[in-house]
């Protein structure tokens, strides 16, 4: 590898620190009631709960981004740019988080939060694209990659559903994100079971 080349590892550290930030500047907006006592903190649980949701959207999305950087030995100008534009589509979360609690839950602003959602989906979709293409090339790409695609286009299925029916039904489309969000944990939680299916040189690098 020469010293031109991009490290994933730049890359990596760079998507650490904003993607810390977009989680930091969602709490922000958490604001403190003016009054005191269990009635006023209940009031807050909606606002919370959809604080949690994008939190756990923003960590399943780090863990994938720290798998896949992992993976491959150089991340050239195609992945960078792939890195940015994903970034930025996240970088819309807090937004879109702070317009839900705002607006307690309205049919318009839980569409817009699943727009968002679908955007962050199709950026990353992109990133793995480009992965993807790299791993090819490392003759790396394997069944898991296989699925882990399917995966995402079925979840961009259902963001994109999620955007219409988000103005009929908000409440029942944000538990529906919800359970999406859990079942896109599950393959990071079992990351460790499925170690050793990955080549040799890959399986220290794995978290």
């Amino acid at each position: 590898m020469t010293e031109e080349t991009p490290t994933p590892a730049r890359l990596e550290a760079f998507s650490d620190g904003v993607i810390a930030v977009i989680i930091t500047v969602m709490v922000l907006d958490l604001k403190v009631p003016h009054a005191d006592g269990l009635t006023a903190l209940r009031a807050l649980a909606p606002g919370v709960a959809n604080y949690l949701l994008s939190f756990a959207f923003c960590g399943i999305y780090w863990l994938n981004h720290q798998h896949l950087m992992h993976r491959v030995q150089r991340a050239g100008h195609t992945m960078q740019c792939a890195n940015l534009l994903f970034l930025f589509c996240l970088s819309l979360l807090p937004f879109s988080t702070a317009y839900v609690i705002e607006k307690e839950m309205s049919g318009s602003a839980v569409s817009l939060y699943a727009a968002t959602l679908l955007i962050v989906a199709l950026s990353f979709m992109l990133l793995r694209l480009t992965v993807h293409s790299r791993l090819r090339h490392q003759n790396a790409f394997s069944e898991e990659d296989r699925k882990g695609f399917r995966n995402h286009v079925l979840s961009l299925f259902l963001y994109a559903i999620g955007v219409v029916a988000g103005i009929f039904f908000p409440k029942t489309v944000l538990w529906l994100i919800a359970i999406l969000t859990f079942v896109w944990a599950l393959p990071n939680l079992s990351l460790r079971r499925i170690k050793g299916r990955w080549p040799a040189h890959q399986r220290e690098e794995l978290p």
